[in-house]
């Protein structure tokens, strides 16, 4: 009995790996770039699914299905918001907690309404800028605000995520409790 309950743990545990495996790695992620003068802040999030599973987001690929970003404003550059009709580009190496670190050698960056004919433009990271760091303009009065610091991201857990974490414990808490009743 006990190497049956074993063996089919040990079954049900490779059948996830083996089906989580073989599927494109999709996620939500929240950003946030600070460093621009006056306290302004650069936050978003965007939604993405590595479809070719290299380990990359790019939405040149079309990977990135949802966009969304605001800047706070600051005495230069008013506050904006920009939706995933703004978006030019975005390239983010999945795990690297940073958009714009080029730490794998790709020209990671982003960049919304970049060019456009009005309203705010936003770039950062090497691919859209050439340097670290980040920048907004107003286009209307060409004002502009810079930043030294890279795009920071975490990826926000799915909900899956947590119910297998739970369901896990579950099992090792009556894994622990059926041995403690056998002594």
């Amino acid at each position: 009995m006990k190497s049956k309950i074993g063996s089919l743990l040990c079954a049900a545990t490779f059948g996830v790996m083996a089906l989580s495996s073989s599927s494109a790695f999709a996620a939500s992620f929240r950003f946030t770039q600070g460093g621009y003068s006056d306290g302004g802040v650069i936050t978003g999030a965007f939604d993405a699914t590595d479809l070719n599973n290299n380990g990359a987001i790019s939405s040149f690929d079309g990977e990135v299905t949802g966009f969304s970003l605001s800047f706070s404003g600051n005495a230069i550059v008013g506050s904006f918001n920009h939706s995933l009709s703004d978006l030019r580009g975005l390239v983010y190496d999945l795990g690297s907690g940073f958009i714009g670190d080029g730490a794998t050698g790709a020209v990671e960056g982003l960049a919304s309404n970049w060019f456009g004919a009005s309203g705010f433009d936003f770039a950062s990271g090497l691919g859209p800028t050439g340097v670290f760091g980040g920048r907004v303009i107003d286009i209307a009065s060409g004002a502009s605000s810079s930043t030294r610091e890279l795009i920071a991201v975490t990826a926000v857990p799915e909900p899956e995520t947590y119910a297998m974490l739970l369901a896990g414990l579950g099992l090792l808490g009556g894994l622990a409790r059926r041995r403690q009743q056998k002594r």
